[in-house]
């Protein structure tokens, strides 16, 4: 991948059309097939995005009392979270010994090991 096709890459996202690129990009988007599918890519992004602006969305009748009913009570489910929070972190710490336990032993047998070869 040449500089160019980098400097495409990066630019691409935030251009409209491969003529927005500037004469040096644009005509390296013609001559690389790599750029020019990049580019393909995005045209059919913003046209797809393009035709979301048609889609009306109507929201279920349920979201707003759900919504309140959630405001309402965030200070319990709050206190709930903490909880699983901590209980989530004992199991951390829990692991965290038990691999260094593991570590320490694994440590202590390769020791013995290579005095025992040594020795022999």
């Amino acid at each position: 991948m040449s500089t160019n096709c980098t400097v495409v890459r990066l630019r691409l996202p935030g251009v409209d059309s491969v003529d927005d690129l500037g004469e040096r990009l644009a005509g390296h988007v013609e001559t690389c097939l790599t750029c020019q599918a990049e580019a393909a890519r995005y045209r059919t992004l913003r046209h797809r995005l393009g035709g979301l602006s048609k889609v009306t969305l109507r929201a279920p009748s349920t979201l707003v009392p759900s919504l309140v009913f959630r405001i309402e009570h965030s200070d319990e489910e709050a206190a709930s979270d903490r909880g699983v929070v901590i209980r989530r972190a004992a199991i951390a710490a829990s692991a965290a010994a038990g691999a260094a336990v593991a570590a320490t032993a694994g440590t202590i047998i390769v020791i013995g090991l290579r005095r025992a070869h040594h020795a022999a």
